[in-house]
């Protein structure tokens, strides 16, 4: 149940504010931008009434903790009377601020005054993690025990404490923990999708990311987590679909708005790419870059100064041509006639007289296998187990099988972008473990 833009007027004439409420109210305030622009009026226009003493300061303070106005809320905070929901969203106010001892202060009052005590010990034990006092969120969890372990929160704050003492399995057990006794416990439910997500469990992440999209206030950092996993997938319609809930409700998020872009750009080169035709064996042949071959610094030298790049580049080229050019003599002409007869050309070769046979020959060679290994070949990368960043680049490649790997070079995966030494070697050793091993360097 969400609250529609007409319904927000009536937060000012509830009788009793409970949490429930408080938070249906919330929900509905940021569930679009114009919801919270009407909510934002509605709470200036009530604080004007309040001014004049028409109206509750406590209520406005509670309206201007709703939009984020923490300042603002923690000043009407202090001209309302005492009490638990005085103390305990004040508290709230003052963690918005950063101000660690003033929300532990605050959480104390709200429990002195009839608020859940074990909730507000969480609340403190959690502050404690966040200032780096880890014994006394320890000794709170642990004073709260016997209580805590049918409590959401308190398994909760296990999961934080676990996590800052960078133990992730306990974490992680402490996060499921609590998501048993509340499904829609927001903090567990992303602390566990972001535990899932660093460990490569994709597949357990999303299904967390997405419920936490289902609540119906925008939860930011989970839409947008969840569109990287989309769109590392290709799943870019639904990566497009999280970014659009999330700039719905905040049209002028920077990274949103940027990401949204470079998401929709990889999908349109998808669509456009599928729509190509296949590129002939003679085409991707006179496309292989000179850079692959062995040369000598002269020789690769003076093409890269005539901007000769590709062996079909290279072949358009007379003998005189090439030696016209300076410093570029005999020796230089030797080494790239004798590079061209390996492949089968010579030098003022036009692209149509390229015979089929120099064709099968630049196909790749098939990989070198230990003998037994053959079927290995039609297994998919995923098996690796690699990095998230290993596992795009990959992808960029369009390698889907182990085979597909194999026919890469050591050199061939480092020109890719974003692929660097970490990710070369975390392959290599993964291979290894598979009795595997990359392509050799192609040699001219």
């Amino acid at each position: 149940m969400t609250m529609d833009t007409t319904e927000l007027s009536s937060f000012f004439d509830e009788v009793e504010l409970d949490a429930h409420r408080f938070a249906l109210y919330a929900d509905g305030a940021h569930a679009s931008f114009s919801a919270r622009e009407r909510f934002d009026t509605l709470v200036r226009e009530y604080q004007e009434k309040a001014q004049q003493g028409q109206g509750d300061p406590l209520r406005a303070a509670l309206g201007l903790l709703i939009l984020g106005k923490f300042g603002d809320a923690l000043e009407w905070f202090g001209r309302s009377p005492g009490g638990k929901v005085r103390h305990y969203y004040a508290a709230e106010a003052a963690l918005g601020l950063n101000r660690f001892a003033d929300a532990v202060h605050e959480f104390q009052q709200a429990a002195r005054a009839g608020w859940d005590a074990l909730e507000c010990d969480m609340r403190v034990a959690a502050v404690h993690v966040r200032t780096g006092d880890l014994s006394k969120a320890e000794e709170l969890l642990a004073r709260r025990e016997a209580e805590g372990v049918n409590r959401p929160d308190w398994h909760f704050v296990r999961g934080v404490i676990a996590e800052a003492r960078d133990d992730r399995a306990m974490a992680g057990e402490a996060y499921e923990m609590a998501l048993g006794l509340d499904p829609e416990h927001t903090q567990a439910l992303f602390r566990c999708a972001r535990l899932y997500d660093q460990c490569g469990d994709d597949e357990q992440a999303l299904e967390l990311y997405n419920r936490l999209s289902a609540q119906p206030r925008a939860y930011v950092n989970a839409l947008l987590n969840a569109a990287g996993l989309y769109e590392e997938r290709g799943a870019y319609d639904a990566a497009l679909s999280c970014l659009r809930r999330v700039l719905k409700a905040y049209p002028n998020h920077r990274r949103a708005r940027l990401y949204f872009k470079s998401v929709e750009s990889c999908r349109q080169m998808v669509i456009e790419d599928a729509g190509t035709e296949p590129i002939d064996a003679r085409t991707r042949l006179l496309a292989t870059p000179l850079s692959e071959f062995e040369l000598s610094v002269r020789a690769r030298n003076c093409l890269k100064k005539m901007n000769i790049r590709t062996l079909g580049d290279l072949v358009r080229l007379s003998e005189a041509e090439l030696l016209a050019y300076k410093n570029f003599g005999e020796t230089s002409l030797s080494e790239i006639n004798a590079l061209l007869v390996k492949k089968g050309l010579r030098l003022g070769l036009q692209p149509e007289e390229v015979e089929p046979e120099a064709v099968e020959d630049a196909a790749p060679p098939k990989p070198l296998l230990p003998p037994g290994k053959e079927g290995i070949l039609s297994r998919s990368v995923a098996e690796l187990e690699l990095s998230v960043r290993s596992r795009r680049c990959l992808q960029r490649l369009n390698v889907v099988t182990l085979g597909d790997l194999l026919h890469y070079s050591e050199a061939d995966l480092l020109a890719t972008r974003n692929f660097g030494a970490t990710s070369l070697s975390e392959i290599k050793t993964r291979l290894t473990e598979f009795g595997l091993q990359l392509a050799p360097k192609k040699m001219g």
